[in-house]
């Protein structure tokens, strides 16, 4: 690999490896919040008898609403937030396999011309892969609604499928460019 690809496969895989992190972290909140939630709320910093305490996550235009549920009133709700922190843990695995895909399609041009069948399919794959991260957003932020957790509102982020079929588009031209090599190889 040359200077700048390499530099860039290098980012991408640290990009990848915070997001395995990321995933560790989110299901180890999530497991400690079911298993003992006053460690967990005394971790926070929580007093049931203190003020209001705001935390907030946002990755991937979903928001991981610490905010919405530890206040002075309401208490800690650690079912809220197991559901959040699942959601978070799913889409940290999504978004690490989105960047693994993309580490791979950098390393397979570099040996070639972008225009191979391995380099269609992952190009393909990273589009399904951004196209679950706003779903699994979806599908938490709705069972939140559904279940009526107070202060959680039903959030709906269509960034994530537009750039995801986008990503699907982009594969149908990589896809159409290996079967022109094709024929142009078959010419000669």
């Amino acid at each position: 690999m040359k200077g700048k690809a390499k530099a860039g496969y290098v980012f991408i895989r640290v990009l990848e490896a915070l997001h395995w992190l990321g995933a560790a972290l989110c299901v180890f909140m999530a497991v400690s919040m079911a298993v003992a939630p006053d460690w967990f709320s005394s971790l926070l910093g929580y007093e049931p008898e203190g003020e209001a305490l705001y935390y907030q996550m946002v990755q991937y235009g979903f928001l991981g609403g610490l905010n919405m549920v530890v206040t002075g009133q309401t208490g800690f709700d650690t079912g809220l937030q197991a559901l959040m922190m699942a959601g978070d843990a799913a889409t940290s695995v999504l978004g690490a396999l989105t960047f693994r895909r993309i580490g791979e399609v950098i390393r397979a041009c570099q040996t070639g011309t972008p225009f191979q069948k391995p380099v269609a399919q992952k190009v393909r794959q990273i589009g399904w892969l951004v196209i679950a991260v706003p779903l699994v957003t979806l599908a938490v932020s709705f069972i939140s609604y559904v279940l009526c957790w107070p202060g959680h509102s039903f959030q709906v982020d269509v960034s994530g499928l537009i750039t995801g079929v986008i990503v699907l588009a982009l594969s149908r031209i990589f896809a159409y460019g290996v079967k022109l090599e094709d024929d142009v190889e078959g010419l000669l």
